[in-house]
């Protein structure tokens, strides 16, 4: 083979993976389009510190980009679920419409009570906030503490495990991955924080937790899946949900929520 042709060969090979993502991320959007929109948040701050202290966290947002997310979803009249909205509709007790969001915060910052709460409440919108439950009790500055887990009408939290958020050796390796299933029934029955709906650490679940998941009465479980919206048809304890990171433009956010 000459060496144009290898080259060619090249340029259509490293032409077809992204357009083949592409098309098959399309295409899982629109094969799910009836089902429900879940969008998984991290920390959101003020315009100034994410210039100056988080410029390069891909996971935490700036103010206005959230309100950005939330103009756009009040505009187009969308309605916000609850954690109990999406297992009633799960469960086939309630119809939701097409223009359905459920806004869900991941880690338990403290931003999400002091900047986050107060912009949904601004809009009427509900929000699920998955809180890391040691951080309830140690001195971590950034986290949530016990007396701020206040449940309301629309804002609502639950776990996001006690101390499973954390990395194991070995390539893109969680712990979770690593623990018996004892250990992480532990860390569960452990965790002051509800976990009537669970939300994996970093997104990683893991294919025989089901029964522990059971065990501990959790009836919905979430992980991230970029591809598409939740349907009934879903695994309930593997729901998946779309991580919005900073660098989303919001186009792409506009249309993944349609």
């Amino acid at each position: 083979m000459t060496k144009k042709k290898v080259f060619i060969l090249f340029i259509c090979i490293v032409l077809f993976i992204p357009i083949t993502i592409a098309t098959n991320i399309i295409y899982q959007h629109y094969q799910t389009k009836d089902g429900i929109c879940i969008v998984g948040y991290h920390g959101v701050v003020s315009d100034e510190e994410k210039k100056t202290k988080y410029a390069d966290n891909r996971y935490f947002l700036s103010e206005s980009q959230l309100r950005s997310h939330m103009q756009y979803l009040y505009e187009q009249h969308y309605k916000t679920l609850s954690m109990e909205d999406v297992y009633e509709y799960y469960q086939g007790n309630k119809e939701v419409g097409k223009k359905t969001i459920v806004l869900t915060f991941d880690d338990g910052y403290k931003n999400f009570n002091t900047v986050v709460r107060p912009i949904l409440e601004e809009y009427g919108f509900k929000g699920t906030c998955f809180v890391i439950g040691k951080h309830l009790y140690d001195n971590n500055q950034s986290t949530l503490k016990a007396a701020d887990i206040q449940n309301s009408e629309t804002i609502h939290y639950y776990s996001h495990s006690y101390n499973l958020h954390r990395k194991a050796p070995g390539f893109d390796r969680k712990i979770i991955q690593d623990l018996s299933l004892e250990d992480i029934q532990k860390d569960f029955e452990n965790n002051p924080i509800d976990s009537t709906f669970f939300a994996f650490p970093y997104g990683r679940s893991r294919d025989d937790i089901e029964p522990v998941l059971k065990f501990c009465h959790v009836k919905l479980a979430f992980s991230y899946n970029q591809l598409r919206h939740m349907t009934r048809e879903d695994n309930p304890y593997y729901l998946p949900r779309y991580m919005i990171v900073d660098i989303m433009p919001d186009i792409y956010f506009q249309w993944i929520v349609e």
